[in-house]
C-alpha cells in the first residue's frame, strides 16, 4: 500500500465516521457507552468525562490492555496515533513520545509520583523510564500538550499518569469479601512467559491487596535476518531477562469522613546480552573486538494517603499524600578492545574493559490538593487548588576497569590506568516547591464551562563536586541554582445540543534543563575524535500552546477532532560547535531559538448495531493523528539554518477497528488495521542526526522509514464465568517494518539497520482464573 492510499483510506474512515455520527441529530440517551464516556482525573485534577475537558486526552483501561495482550506501555499506546514509545535492543523501552516530545520534556507519574528521568549517552549508558508493569495499572491517561500549570515543569510535553489497582476495583461494593486469581500468559515475540497472581481482601473497614508479577524473556525479534557479528548484524542480539513486581496496598476507613492508605511497590528486572553486533565496530577511536553486557534496574516505593470529606468553608474535599521512591539502574559492559594511544607515533593496544555505570534518583514527594464547590449569582464554581514540595536527589558514576593491555602495533607501552572512576555529572539534589488554582466556572446553565487556571513553580539546584572534575573556565560553573516561573492556561467547552460540543484550550509550559543537558561531560584529548562539553548555563524551556477540537457524543457513537499548535521558546538540543582539533567534532546542548509543532488528529468510534443494524455489541474504532514540526538547527559547518524539520515528529497514522462484544460478555474480538506513512524527506532533517558521534559503520544521508500496514487479530473467550482466555495474532500478514522513532539518527547506509525491524508475524495467548 503506497503513502497515497494511506491517506485516502485512513480519510475515508475518518469522514465515514463523522458523517455518520453527524446523522444523529435527535436527542437521544446513550445506551452503550462511548469513547467520551470514559473518565480522567490527571486532566484537570478532578475527576471528569473526556466530553467535559477542553484538551485532548486519551485513556486505556486495564480491561483496554487485557483485550490487546498489551504487556508494556509501548503495546498500550500501540493504537494511539501521536504516542510512541522507543525500543532499543539492549535497554530495552525507552522514551515516550507525545506530539514529537519525548525524554524528559513529557512527565511520567505513577499514582501522581514523579519518576525518575531519562540520563544516556552512545551505546553504553541510557537510563529508562520504563519501571512500571501494566498488571498493576487501573488505567493510563496521557494529557497530549504542555500541562504545566497542573503538573509542573516537566510536563513542557504532556503528561503520561499511570493509576495503580485498589482493593476494591476486586472486591464487591460492599461487605466482607475475598478475592484470587492466578494469569499466565506468552508471547512469541520475544519467547516470554509471564504470570501474576492476585489476593484482595475485606474484613470490616480494613481492605488489602498484593499483587505479584513474573516475566521471563528473551531478545526481541526482528524480522528474519542473518546472524552472525558486526554491526552488520540482522538479527536482535542474543538476550536473556526477567523481572519482577509487588504492588501491595492496605486502606483504612477510619469513619465516614476520612481514609488512609499505604502503598508498596517493588520491581526490579536483569537482562544480560551478548552484544554480537558491536564486534568489529568502531566508535570514538576504540575498535570492539567482543563485548557482553549484564544491566539491572530496580524502582521502590513506599506511600501513604489521608482523604478527608470535610465539607467546610476551605474546603469541601482533601487528598494528601506522601512518597519515597528510590530508582536505581546499573549497567556493566564487558568488551575487548583496541585502543590508539599516543599522537606522533601512535601504538594499538589491546585491553579487555569493563565499563559499570549507574544512575540513581532518591525522591521525597509530598502533595495536598483541595476542592471547593460552590454558587456565585448566575454561575457555578469548581475550584481546584493544591500544593507540591518534592526533593530529589541524583547520582550517577562510572567505574571503568582496564586488563594490563597488549600491545598489537607501534613503539609504545599500554598507557591505560587499571581503574578509572569518573561522574558524568555533578551529584545534585533539586527541591521543587509547585503550589496551583484551577477554577472550573459553569455558565449559561452549565452549558459553557471555563477553566482558567495558574501554577508558581520554584527549582533549587544544589550540586556536589568530588568526582565530578569538568573543563570549565567558569569558576561558578556549578554553584547553586533557582528557576522559577509562573504558567497559566485558560480552557473552554462549549455544549452546542445534546450531541455536539466544542472546546479550546491555551496554555503555558515550562521546562527548566536536565542534568544530562547542563552537566554531562565526554572528553578525550586534542587529537582524539570528540567532546561531548557540557553547558551549566542553559535557559530553561517554554512554550505556548493552542488547542481547540469539536466533538459529538450520542447514542450512535462519538468522535473528536483537534487541532494544535505549539510554540516553544529557548528549545534545547545537542548541536555541533566549532573546534578544529577534534574530528568529529564538540557537541554541547544549547537553547535554540524556537521549534514550533502543529497537527490535527481525529478520534471516533461507531455503534454499528445503531448505524446498520449489525450485531448489537459490533463497533468501528479509528483514530488518525498527522503533525508537523519546524525549528533552529545548526549544521555541522556551524552554520544556522531556519525552518528545519524537527526529526521526532512521527509520520502520519492511522488505525481502524472493527470489534465485537457478545452482550453476554462472555466472548469478543477485533480486528485492527494500523496504516504509517513513510517518513517523507522533507521531514527530515540531516543537520541535528547523531551518528554515535564517530562510528565508522554509520555515515550517510539519514535512513528514512517506508509506509507500511499491519494487521492484528484478538479475542478473548469465557468457559467458565471465572476463567477468561485471551488471544491475540499480530502483524498477521508478516509485513517488515520499522518504527520511524528507532531508527532516527541512524544512516540509508548503516550495515545494521534490519537489526532494527519490528517483529514479522507473532503471536500471544494468556489465560486468566478468578476465585
Amino acid at each position: 500500500m503506497n503513502p497515497s492510499q494511506i491517506r485516502k483510506s485512513s480519510l475515508s474512515v475518518a469522514i465515514a465516521s463523522i458523517v455518520a455520527t453527524t446523522a444523529v441529530a435527535q436527542e437521544a440517551p446513550n445506551t452503550q457507552p462511548t469513547l467520551m464516556n470514559q473518565v480522567t482525573v490527571t486532566a484537570t485534577r478532578t475527576e471528569r468525562e473526556l466530553d467535559d475537558v477542553a484538551s485532548s486526552v486519551s485513556v486505556v483501561t486495564a480491561e483496554d490492555a487485557e483485550k490487546n495482550m498489551a504487556r508494556n506501555i509501548q503495546d498500550l499506546v500501540k493504537y494511539e496515533p501521536g504516542v510512541n514509545v522507543t525500543s532499543d535492543s539492549r535497554f530495552g523501552l525507552g522514551s515516550v513520545n507525545v506530539r514529537g516530545m519525548d525524554q524528559n520534556r513529557v512527565k511520567i507519574t505513577v499514582d501522581g509520583v514523579d519518576q525518575a528521568g531519562s540520563f544516556g549517552y552512545q551505546k553504553f549508558i541510557q537510563a529508562p523510564r520504563n519501571y512500571f508493569d501494566i498488571e498493576n495499572m487501573k488505567a493510563m491517561e496521557v494529557v497530549k500538550g504542555p500541562s504545566s500549570t497542573l503538573h509542573g515543569g516537566d510536563a513542557i510535553g504532556g503528561v503520561v499518569a499511570f493509576v495503580t489497582k485498589d482493593p476494591a476495583d476486586y472486591l464487591k461494593p460492599e461487605g466482607d469479601d475475598s478475592y484470587a486469581s492466578v494469569k499466565a500468559g506468552y508471547n512469541s515475540s520475544d519467547s516470554s512467559f509471564n504470570e501474576t497472581v492476585t489476593f484482595a481482601n475485606r474484613t470490616g473497614d480494613l481492605e488489602s491487596m498484593l499483587t505479584y508479577t513474573r516475566r521471563d524473556m528473551k531478545e526481541r525479534k526482528s524480522y528474519g535476518g542473518r546472524g552472525g557479528e558486526g554491526a552488520g548484524r540482522e538479527k536482535a542480539d542474543p538476550l536473556t531477562g526477567s523481572s519482577d513486581s509487588l504492588l501491595g496496598k492496605l486502606q483504612y476507613q477510619l469513619n465516614d469522613d476520612h481514609r488512609i492508605g499505604l502503598t508498596g511497590e517493588w520491581q526490579e528486572s536483569r537482562t544480560e546480552s551478548d552484544l554480537k553486533s558491536l564486534a568489529g565496530d568502531t566508535i570514538g577511536g576504540t575498535e570492539y573486538l567482543s563485548a557482553n553486557s549484564d544491566d539491572k534496574s530496580k524502582r521502590h516505593r513506599l506511600g501513604f494517603f489521608h482523604e478527608w470529606e470535610a465539607n467546610n468553608a476551605a474546603f469541601d474535599e482533601m487528598k494528601w499524600s506522601f512518597n519515597w521512591q528510590k530508582s536505581h539502574t546499573r549497567q556493566k559492559t564487558y568488551d575487548t578492545v583496541i585502543e590508539t594511544e599516543g599522537m606522533l607515533r601512535p601504538t594499538k593496544v589491546q585491553y579487555d574493559r569493563l565499563k559499570d555505570y549507574y544512575y540513581q534518583e532518591d525522591s521525597l514527594q509530598l502533595d495536598a490538593t483541595f476542592n471547593k464547590s460552590f454558587d456565585l449569582a448566575h454561575s457555578s464554581h469548581y475550584v481546584t487548588y493544591g500544593i507540591s514540595l518534592e526533593q530529589t536527589e541524583q547520582d550517577n558514576l562510572n567505574k571503568t576497569y582496564y586488563s594490563e593491555g597488549e600491545v598489537i602495533s607501534g613503539p609504545g607501552t599500554p598507557g591505560r590506568d587499571p581503574y578509572s572512576p569518573a561522574r558524568y555529572a555533578p551529584v545534585s539534589t533539586t527541591k521543587q516547591l509547585g503550589f496551583f488554582l484551577q477554577d472550573e466556572i459553569g455558565l449559561m446553565a452549565d452549558r459553557l464551562i471555563l477553566t482558567p487556571g495558574i501554577r508558581y513553580d520554584r527549582f533549587d539546584v544544589s550540586n556536589k563536586v568530588d568526582q565530578y572534575t569538568p573543563d570549565y573556565a567558569d569558576p561558578t560553573a556549578l554553584d547553586d541554582k533557582t528557576y522559577d516561573s509562573w504558567t497559566a492556561q485558560i480552557g473552554a467547552v462549549f455544549e452546542i445540543n445534546d450531541t455536539w460540543s466544542a472546546f479550546a484550550q491555551y496554555s503555558q509550559g515550562f521546562s527548566t534543563p536536565n542534568l544530562f543537558d547542563m552537566y554531562f561531560e565526554e572528553h578525550m584529548p586534542a587529537g582524539m575524535p570528540v567532546w561531548v562539553k557540557p553547558n551549566p548555563n542553559l535557559k530553561p524551556e517554554e512554550s505556548d500552546s493552542y488547542e481547540i477540537g469539536l466533538r459529538a457524543n450520542s447514542n450512535l457513537g462519538s468522535m473528536e477532532v483537534t487541532a494544535f499548535y505549539n510554540d516553544y521558546k529557548n528549545f534545547i538540543e545537542r548541536v555541533t560547535i566549532e573546534d578544529s582539533d577534534y574530528a568529529f567534532g564538540v557537541y554541547q546542548s544549547q537553547n535554540i531559538s524556537d521549534a514550533t509543532i502543529k497537527g490535527v488528529e481525529f478520534k471516533g468510534m461507531l455503534w454499528l448495531d445503531e448505524a446498520v443494524g449489525a450485531p448489537r455489541g459490533t463497533r468501528l474504532n479509528t483514530a488518525i493523528a498527522w503533525s508537523q514540526g519546524r525549528g533552529t538547527r545548526v549544521a555541522s559547518d556551524y552554520s544556522v539554518h531556519k525552518d528545519e524539520p524537527l526529526n521526532s515528529i512521527s509520520p502520519l497514522t492511522a488505525v481502524v477497528g472493527l470489534g465485537y462484544d457478545a452482550p453476554t460478555n462472555d466472548w469478543g474480538s477485533d480486528l485492527t488495521l494500523t496504516l504509517v506513512a513513510r517518513k517523507k524527506s522533507s521531514d527530515i532533517s540531516e543537520l541535528d542526526r547523531d551518528s554515535d558521534m564517530g562510528d565508522t559503520n554509520d555515515s550517510g544521508d539519514q535512513f528514512a522509514t517506508s509506509g507500511y500496514g499491519l494487521v492484528d487479530l484478538t479475542a478473548y473467550y469465557k468457559p467458565h464465568q471465572d476463567v477468561t482466555i485471551n488471544a491475540g495474532v499480530f502483524n498477521a500478514f508478516d509485513k517488515k517494518y520499522w518504527h520511524w522513532d528507532d531508527v532516527r539518527g541512524l544512516s540509508e547506509n548503516y550495515a545494521g539497520l534490519n537489526r532494527y525491524t519490528q517483529p514479522g508475524r507473532n503471536y500471544s495467548v494468556s489465560v486468566k482464573w478468578e476465585i
